[in-house]
């Protein structure tokens, strides 16, 4: 799976999710459960992540118009794109642009979106060492229906200055992401970085427990981008 990974990250508004198959030498049903017991989520859908990835990059660092930068990472409606875009992404194209203004002016400070839950989990966190060498980094923790970052979280904190936290399980969001951002990130780093300190816990959580959350920013052992435009949940 790994090469078909690769391809798919080198040319993904190229590929289809049947030319990943061709690759790997397997049908499309069988590459299909293969990729995603690999990945966390099918081939189609991957491709579609990758592109939506593209498309962030291309939006906050050029001026293209939107129906410009869909056509750049290969979709053909703009209906479509902006569809696909806020689904997964958690805000439609044109207001990642206007997000990136906000946070320049004003960056996020922590809050609490968690909603009740039947128990709590104690969530500790491993961070490296060089993570924010200036101060303590802003931790986003979030609840996902998926073990991918695909879309809002379901319930979600941004924290600073502690190394743990307790937070009240989610129904039907049984997977915990977070997302270190430096003491003095700017707009782009906080919406589509480069290389992200993430960390995704590898199992569903369903019960009350510790679990710790290992943040890196390895794109081997996290083949996903970081979709999800976070700070937009600050004004919720």
């Amino acid at each position: 799976m790994s090469s078909a990974v690769a391809l798919a990250r080198e040319r993904p508004a190229e590929l289809s999710a049947s030319d990943l198959a061709d690759h790997a030498g397997y049908s499309p049903f069988h590459f299909s459960r293969l990729f995603a017991r690999h990945v966390g989520i099918g081939p189609g859908q991957y491709l579609t992540a990758l592109r939506i990835d593209r498309a962030k990059h291309l939006l906050l660092t050029q001026t293209e118009s939107v129906i410009d930068v869909a056509s750049a990472v290969g979709f053909d409606s703009l209906s479509s794109f902006s569809r696909r875009f806020r689904a997964t992404v958690g805000v439609p194209p044109a207001r990642l642009r206007r997000l990136a203004d906000q946070i320049s002016d004003r960056p996020p400070r922590p809050f609490s979106l968690l909603t009740p839950g039947a128990g709590s989990v104690r969530v500790v966190f491993d961070l490296p060492a060089d993570v924010s060498p200036r101060g303590d980094p802003h931790i986003w923790v979030g609840w996902f229906p998926r073990p991918a970052p695909i879309g809002l979280p379901l319930s979600g904190i941004l924290i600073s200055g502690t190394q743990a936290v307790d937070l009240p399980l989610c129904a039907g969001a049984p997977y915990l992401l977070g997302f270190a951002v430096p003491t003095h990130a700017d707009a782009f780093d906080q919406l589509a970085p480069v290389e992200p300190t993430v960390a995704v816990h590898p199992a569903p959580v369903t019960r009350s427990q510790v679990v710790t959350l290992s943040f890196d920013t390895s794109a081997a052992r996290r083949p996903m981008p970081l979709l999800t435009a976070l700070p937009s949940l600050c004004s919720r």
